[in-house]
Parts: C-alpha cells; sequence; structure tokens
C-alpha cells in the first residue's frame, strides 16, 4: 500500500462569494468591487469566461485584511488641511 503526499490536514476548501462576503461582513457586491481592484485575492472559476465566477479562501482574505491601505487625497477617509477650503 503506497501512502500519497497529499497532506490533508494542510487542505482549505474554496468559499462562495456568498460566504467569503458574509465571513468579511460586507455585501457580496463589494467584495466582488474589492477583488475586481485587486484588494482581495479571487479566484476564477475559469479564468477565460467574460463573466468570472469567483472563489475565495479564507486565510487569503484574512492576510488581505491585515494589511495597511493606502489613503488617497479623495478618500472618504481623508482630511483637509487646516485652512483650506472646499473647491466648488
Amino acid at each position: 500500500m503506497s501512502t500519497s503526499s497529499f497532506a490533508t490536514d494542510t487542505f482549505e476548501p474554496y468559499v462562495s462569494p456568498e460566504v467569503a462576503a458574509k465571513y468579511l461582513g460586507i455585501s457580496r457586491r463589494e467584495l466582488l468591487a474589492h477583488t475586481r481592484s485587486g484588494r482581495f485575492v479571487g479566484h476564477a472559476v475559469d479564468p477565460n469566461a467574460r463573466r468570472k465566477d469567483w472563489r475565495f479562501k479564507i486565510s487569503e482574505l484574512d492576510a488581505a485584511m491585515s494589511r495597511p491601505t493606502a489613503v488617497t487625497q479623495n478618500s472618504y477617509n481623508a482630511k483637509r488641511q487646516p485652512g483650506t477650503r472646499k473647491a466648488s
């Protein structure tokens, strides 16, 4: 009897966008928008398809959430400098 070199204790299943979004506490639509922008890693079931069917790994989502994000000047959280006026 031969033993397999495949370690089942390190196997992590892929989850659907619905499960991944629920895990993150965001909507499915927001998760997919972040995936298209590169914030989250998603795995397309058929990479050549025009409309992608995505799957996710929870460990990759956790890693993405722990990465710092750049705050741009146009960001919702950006603060104006004291003494400056909002452009009209």
